[in-house]
């Protein structure tokens, strides 16, 4: 491959000073007509191309926006990257994105390697470790330097814009739902009792069925709550489940389809799952649509606004959730 030519090198071809070449590259009006197309046609012809590195440190801007997430397998994080990068794309950023499998030691250092020069904000939805070890210095650590945006998986504790689900009142609407239908025994499932959504969740459902029934709730693996929703739809304990995240959603389907209780509604679920999944599963499952490319739609503008000095305080955004009714419910 032809290594790409230097401003150095350009100059010396066409004799004229590196700064002649640097102006008349940028349209600046010191520069006549006739010797910025001279320098552009030449730049073109021996392939010269901008130094970035160079340029964004003598700006002390790279024009770069860092997406810090726990993982792209999940559905709901894939979409508010999605947004994300609908409204980047329309912009002079470029996004580089990291993936931290839930790790808090992948978190701190994608955190620290992006915030050491490489972006001018970052964008971050918290690792589950994070949020069980709960230490967060390498996130305070940013405050006055990099702009933050903290999206569905947030530290309450960290000022900085937020965006995230009420997912409370997503929870409490569905489960009051299942109320109104006549379900007396409603059982909540969760695979995320270490994230703060999954804990906000679960006090929507608590809220929901505060004096009048008796809270059912099942922590665990996928296999943990099939096994024991099984035991359950045998004993004739529940009449209801409401399944807060996706694993949790599959596993409480199993369990119904495989005790024959979801087609003729004898028992009544509402989950957390992709459109995708829900409308390809039989029967289809009634579940919370969180909104997720709005969510991150919402993030990149307000992180844009946030750059662009329009912001003072920190502010905060709450997307509501929705009812997705389908054939389970």
């Amino acid at each position: 491959m032809k290594k790409n030519i230097t401003i150095k090198e350009l100059s010396k071809i066409l004799e004229v000073s590196i700064s002649t070449v640097s102006k008349a590259l940028n349209d600046s009006y010191e520069i006549s007509d006739s010797t910025k197309q001279r320098i552009k046609e030449a730049a073109k012809l021996y392939n010269y191309k901008p130094n970035k590195l160079a340029v964004n440190l003598k700006s002390g801007k790279t024009n770069t926006i860092g997406v810090v997430l726990p993982s792209i397998k999940n559905f709901f994080l894939a979409r508010i990257l999605r947004g994300i990068e609908i409204v980047i794309a329309k912009t002079q950023y470029n996004i580089i994105i990291s993936i931290t499998n839930e790790s808090y030691e992948k978190e701190v250092q994608s955190v620290q390697t992006l915030s050491n020069g490489l972006v001018d904000a970052i964008i971050i939805a918290v690792s589950e470790e994070t949020q069980i070890k709960k230490n967060f210095s390498h996130l305070r650590g940013l405050e006055g330097e990099t702009p933050l945006l903290m999206v569905d998986r947030i530290v309450d504790s960290i000022p900085c814009d937020k965006v995230q689900v009420d997912d409370f009142n997503a929870v409490f609407n569905a489960v009051n739902q299942l109320v109104s239908e006549g379900r007396n025994s409603i059982a909540l499932v969760s695979c995320i009792d270490n994230l703060n959504v999954g804990k906000s969740r679960t006090k929507g459902y608590k809220a929901a069925i505060k004096n009048k029934q008796e809270s059912i709730i099942i922590k665990g693996s996928e296999e943990h709550i099939e096994k024991e929703l099984s035991q359950l739809i045998e004993l004739q304990k529940i009449d209801a489940i409401m399944a807060i995240d996706q694993e949790s959603s599959l596993a409480a389907f199993r369990a119904g389809k495989k005790k024959k209780v979801l087609n003729n509604r004898a028992i009544s679920l509402i989950g957390y799952t992709s459109t995708v999944i829900s409308e390809h599963l039989t029967p289809q499952l009634t579940t919370i649509n969180q909104h997720g490319k709005r969510v991150g739609i919402t993030s990149a503008k307000l992180l844009l606004e946030r750059l662009d000095n329009v912001l003072d305080e920190p502010k905060s955004v709450i997307i509501n959730s929705t009812v997705q009714k389908r054939l389970t419910s």
